[in-house]
């Protein structure tokens, strides 16, 4: 496979996950492909491979000066497990801000043009609904649960009292 197959490969490959969170974010389809782990793994296995077998990074490539980072991408199949890396992350982020808008009830209106940049610009797209998200529910967190402390979870009633579970 030629580099820029693969690369459209992933590119659009995505596409249908990104239109389900925007225009079906609640349908059960959406929850069992977007909302599962089937594509970040699927795409971390095709990752992995590639990092391991396929890329090969030029002489002086390494992520620790922008001179080697500018070098990672020099090479195709290392420029396309970059790219997957970004693909794989902002799916990620874009599904976590339906979930966590539905959970906060943030009209799916007003997450649809954060999810655009978080498809395109990562980081902005998660500021702008973190921004969406405050404006509309007051909060500002990370926090799965706002303001909830973590509730401690009770041992199962057998464990300590030498009674056999059944």
């Amino acid at each position: 496979m030629r580099p820029e197959t693969a690369f459209n490969l992933f590119t659009y490959g995505v596409m249908p996950a990104w239109a389900l969170l925007v225009f079906a974010p609640r349908w059960k389809w959406t929850q069992r492909i977007v909302h599962s782990v089937f594509i970040p793994v699927l795409m971390t296995v095709a990752y992995a491979w590639l990092l391991l077998f396929v890329a090969s990074p030029p002489p002086g490539a390494n992520a620790a000066s922008l001179e080697g980072a500018m070098r990672l991408f020099q090479e195709p199949w290392t420029a396309i497990v970059c790219w997957i890396h970004f693909l794989v992350f902002d799916l990620f982020v874009g599904a976590w801000e339906v979930r966590d808008a539905v959970r906060r009830k943030v009209p799916h209106l007003a997450v649809v043009p954060c999810l655009v940049l978080t498809n395109f610009f990562g980081p902005v797209g998660l500021l702008v609904y973190l921004a969406v998200r405050a404006l509309v529910r007051g909060t500002f967190t990370l926090e799965e649960e706002a303001g909830a402390a973590p509730k401690p979870s009770a041992p199962p009633e057998h464990l300590g009292t030498g009674v056999p579970a059944h």
